[in-house]
């Protein structure tokens, strides 16, 4: 994409629709807190590479949402999502230049790379620790096909976080020119825990022993007494 001098780069403008026609297929995208399958899942890799080139390059960033989940291979606090037609990556070319960005897929890899001419800016970035703010969400499956009392966990979840960037850009005078600060807030995904509603099996009885005819109780044998003369 060529960007030029004032203009501003929407991620969705240029790209468009994520959809089947133009050959997206379905992966794995996060969806109200929880990981599923849609069309163009994996777009947010390239929007979050996006993001940091800009922001390393010192440019005008317009519009960054973060991801609802925590993801770690990105830089904290550095993520940047991106939907269809309401969420957006945006920021400006504020030099006097034109700005050309490319990207480039290799195996495993991905890279955008912005030319234009020399700025000689400054970026300082200091990051927020990555804080807990609540506990590990749960949530139970009910399942009829194990025995009521049983529970399985099927997958171990994580707590829900925050953190925050400041990023300052300086020119080569050292004039600042940017003073930014972005907060980042994610949601806690569940525990997944199945738990039995079957019920269980009552015990078997043992059959009683019938009983035959009362018997008369054994007497004991007379003892005999002295002997008596006649």
């Amino acid at each position: 994409a060529l960007i030029a001098p004032g203009a501003t780069f929407s991620f969705n403008g240029t790209t468009g629709e994520r959809n089947a026609g133009k050959g997206f297929q379905e992966a794995p995208v996060i969806i109200n807190g929880e990981l599923r399958n849609g069309l163009g899942g994996g777009v947010c890799q390239v929007s979050t590479t996006v993001f940091n080139s800009a922001y390393e390059a010192g440019l005008q960033i317009d519009q960054r949402t973060n991801h609802e989940l925590y993801i770690s291979h990105y830089p904290t606090g550095r993520d940047a999502t991106v939907n269809y037609p309401d969420l957006d990556l945006k920021f400006t070319n504020d030099t006097r230049h034109w700005l050309l960005l490319r990207t480039f897929v290799g195996s495993g890899s991905l890279t955008v790379n912005l030319y234009g001419t020399p700025q000689s800016r400054r970026v300082e970035s200091v990051t927020a620790p990555l804080v807990v703010t609540g506990p590990v969400p749960v949530k139970r499956l009910e399942d009829p096909s194990m025995l009521k009392g049983k529970t399985e966990t099927v997958t171990v979840g994580t707590p829900p976080r925050r953190t925050s960037v400041q990023r300052k850009v300086y020119l080569e005078n050292g004039t600042l020119l940017h003073d930014n600060a972005w907060s980042s807030s994610y949601v806690g995904e569940p525990t997944v825990i199945r738990v039995g509603t079957k019920p269980k099996p009552k015990p078997k009885t043992k059959p009683e022993t019938p009983k035959g005819p009362e018997q008369p109780a054994p007497q004991e044998p007379a003892t005999p007494g002295p002997a008596v003369p006649t």
